[in-house]
């Protein structure tokens, strides 16, 4: 079973809406394994296989799971936590009951159960107190501008995010954390979409802050090592 139906299947069966990404990416290039929380079982050495694959799985409050084929272990897969959408590694450090990465079997159900049991409400606890060291505070919600002109939204709010990623047409980038409109979107429609997700969320009273076009991403947007630690965005 290739990665993607896989990852479909288990979306399928767990709670929470979670949608695969439709970009499949060998991980040897992937820059979103930075944005991993906990590698559980997996060594350093397999994010340098040159053929495996990867899918993440996003939900609407504003997690990701990470899920690959095992290496050298074609009867299992990895279901990974990533970094909430908002924090960087730095809000994550030293935090009680941090979920682990697991291996599953490569039976869908059998994985959703497992994931379901073993990790999935930690990781949902464990998210809270990462977005509260994250937050700028006042209900802040930032957006600035690639270099492409297109709105990159920096959010730790749970009711901020279902907004945008379940209601706002928004996608979680698996590589720095933010909401981002789909790129093949005309610049018209995107435009349209960002100005009724802003007057949207400030309707609920959060202050959205918007930075200059090409300003840099913000240091929480980027993960922020261990400096011992060659991989810090797959091992806690």
């Amino acid at each position: 079973m290739h990665v993607t139906e896989f990852a479909t299947a288990l979306a399928d069966r767990l709670p929470g809406r979670w949608q695969p990404d439709p970009a499949i990416t060998l991980i040897a290039q992937d820059v979103a394994s930075n944005r991993i929380w906990d590698s559980g079982p997996l060594a350093y050495t397999a994010f340098e296989a040159a053929d495996v694959q990867r899918c993440v799985l996003t939900s609407p409050h504003g997690l990701q799971l990470y899920v690959m084929p095992r290496p050298h272990r074609p009867e299992q897969y990895l279901v990974l936590p990533m970094l909430p959408a908002g924090t960087s590694h730095e809000h994550v450090q030293g935090l009680p009951d941090a979920p682990r990465g697991i291996a599953v079997p490569a039976h869908p159900a059998r994985a959703a159960a497992a994931v379901r049991r073993r990790f999935l409400i930690d990781y949902r606890l464990a998210a809270m107190p990462a977005w509260r060291r994250a937050s700028p505070g006042r209900l802040r919600v930032e957006i600035r501008f690639d270099a492409g002109a297109r709105p990159r939204i920096t959010c730790t709010y749970g009711r901020a995010l279902i907004h945008l990623l379940a209601y706002g047409g928004f996608l979680l980038d698996p590589a720095t954390g933010e909401c981002h409109l789909p790129q093949d979107l005309p610049p018209e429609q995107a435009s349209r979409q960002l100005h009724r997700g802003v007057a949207r969320l400030e309707s609920l009273d959060f202050t959205v802050a918007v930075r200059p076009p090409h300003s840099p991403a913000p240091t929480a947007d980027r993960p922020v090592p261990p400096p011992a630690d060659p991989h810090p965005g797959r091992r806690r």
